[in-house]
């Protein structure tokens, strides 16, 4: 009984949100809508979970400096409309509006190219942005990662999944995701969609790089709207803009990847950091209340590395500290938002002297002023360790 009340609640969700979709393409992205986007030459969405931001930033570079009127809206942490090389910033509600898409593409008027960041966080309004308001030619999946798992599905699977089924019927896909099964089952769901996929290829030397799938996923990208690829220098200077550096402080190391989220992206961060000798860290942890499946995810993640002696305590704030610390076989140590300045915060996790890793997330003022301290302290900046050629190749935890 309980499986048919499942499959019968996901019927009555996809009815819903077809329903909802046909609403919003006769009214929110009408007809002089859908001319405007015809009328582009080259449209691209990118979706996925780690660097949509920075993929649709460099995107409308290499557009603009190519010639092309080019737009592109980011809606990352600081929501923007790029023109022609110039920012513009949104104006938003407290509510955001995904019907914002076509008042921005009309706000500059006619266009050669548009690339839009997906700013969905369920399936369906995933699949109204890419559907009702760009109708793109090309689909950039960045990477599959362990995010929105409360919105998009309870793990890689299932976001998977998501992604897959917002992806328009026709659409060329450039999947950065790397994961051999992730790649089949995205074939498999992609063909019933009669979207053609091409899989982003990283050399094994640039693997350990974070965001490297971004860089030849963008190359990718050029190659698959029928423009010139990158060239070997502009590839190598973004991959080198993407290697992390330590941040050297009068009281240890530190690098802050809470930006990155999600508990696969860190790990990947880690790994550039410490290099052959998988020296442990001191994780400083951040958490949101209204993400518990992040919060779970990077549970089981410290865990693991607390069991591999990558790590020995871990800082804990912000919603639900207090019931990771309970919860926990492992040191915890708790502080708290509303009244520990991030300068102590700093300290005191410094005194472990093991270079300190800011995990979680950014959108906080606490972490905010914790990055402008990290900032304001800075000495110098250290390159990653040296690494092995086998460590350049081996997968995460």
């Amino acid at each position: 009984m309980s499986g048919w009340l499942q499959d019968d609640g996901a019927a009555i969700r996809d009815a819903v949100s077809t329903a909802f979709s046909d609403i919003v393409n006769a009214l929110g992205a009408g007809p002089t809508h859908r001319h405007r986007v015809s009328n582009i030459d080259i449209r691209i969405v990118v979706t996925g979970t780690r660097g949509k931001s920075t993929a649709t930033e460099w995107l409308h570079d290499i557009f603009h400096r190519r010639g092309y009127d080019t737009f592109a809206k980011v809606t990352g942490t600081r929501p923007v409309s790029l023109y022609n090389g110039q920012s513009h910033d949104i104006d938003r509600s407290d509510q955001v509006r995904l019907y914002e898409n076509e008042r921005e593409l009309r706000r500059f008027g006619d266009v050669d190219v548009a690339i839009a960041e997906n700013q969905g966080i369920r399936q369906y309004t995933t699949r109204l942005v890419n559907e009702s308001y760009f109708d793109p030619h090309v689909v950039f999946l960045t990477n599959i990662r362990e995010d929105h798992l409360d919105t998009l599905g309870h793990d890689r699977v299932q976001i998977a999944r998501s992604l897959a089924r917002a992806v328009p019927s026709g659409a060329v896909v450039v999947n950065g995701e790397s994961d051999p099964a992730l790649r089949s089952y995205l074939e498999a769901e992609l063909r019933r969609r009669d979207a053609p996929v091409r899989h982003v290829s990283v050399p094994s030397a640039s693997e350990w790089i974070p965001g490297a799938e971004l860089v030849y996923g963008v190359d990718e990208v050029l190659r698959a709207t029928d423009t010139d690829p990158l060239d070997p220098e502009s590839i190598r200077r973004r991959l080198d803009d993407l290697v992390p550096h330590w941040r050297v402080l009068p009281g240890g190391r530190a690098y802050n990847a809470a930006d990155v989220n999600d508990v696969q992206s860190t790990e990947i961060v880690r790994r550039a950091l410490v290099g052959d000798g998988g020296q442990p860290i001191e994780p400083l942890l951040f958490l949101r209340p209204d993400r518990r499946g992040r919060t779970a995810s990077f549970f089981r993640y410290l865990t693991r590395l607390v069991e591999a002696d990558l790590a020995e305590r871990v800082f804990v704030g912000g919603g639900g500290s207090d019931a990771f610390a309970e919860k926990a076989d492992f040191p915890v140590e708790t502080y708290d938002v509303g009244s520990d300045p991030p300068e102590a915060v700093l300290d005191r996790a410094l005194e472990a002297d093991r270079p300190l890793v800011v995990m979680g997330n950014t959108v906080h003022e606490f972490m905010r002023d914790l990055d402008t301290c990290i900032t304001e302290r800075t000495m110098t900046r250290r390159p990653p360790a040296s690494r092995s050629e086998r460590q350049l190749i081996e997968e995460g935890l």
